[in-house]
């Protein structure tokens, strides 16, 4: 307890300002950046052959993630694998009326019953394996 009043009255030493430091970029986070953000809005301007496509038809969680991750890297074209929460914030900014949160959006891509469509690279990154292009593909001729 004397080291620590100690080192309190003692004005030569500097402490550290954690309140003021940045996010350390040690890994790959979750959160979605501003230049992230940036890219959706660019993305949802382009046109997509799901862009009069009715999302609520969809029959589960599943569904609506295949949607997302082929309209992003088949559709559009502009990734080849993606991290769930942009795939998310794509979703629901694309296709407004959508009834997944984060939260199941994660879960569903996590779950084990659904490898048949998903398939994820070692930096965490999730893109879609051929069962599920194909299932995208025969809503997109039923639209």
């Amino acid at each position: 307890m004397e080291k620590v009043i100690a080192e309190m009255q003692d004005s030569d030493l500097k402490g550290i300002e954690y309140w003021s430091s940045t996010r350390r970029n040690s890994s790959q986070g979750s959160r979605t950046t501003r230049e992230e953000i940036e890219k959706i809005n660019q993305w949802i301007q382009k046109p997509s052959r799901f862009d009069d496509f009715d999302v609520r038809s969809l029959s589960n969680k599943s569904h609506l993630v295949v949607l997302a991750l082929y309209d992003i890297t088949k559709e559009l074209k502009v990734e080849i694998a993606m991290k769930p929460a942009l795939a998310y914030e794509y979703l629901i900014k694309r296709y407004k009326i959508v009834s997944a949160t984060k939260k199941s959006f994660g879960e569903t891509l996590a779950t084990k019953g659904n490898k048949k469509y998903f398939e994820k690279t070692p930096e965490g990154l999730y893109y879609l394996t051929q069962e599920a292009e194909k299932l995208a593909e025969s809503w997109v001729s039923q639209s």
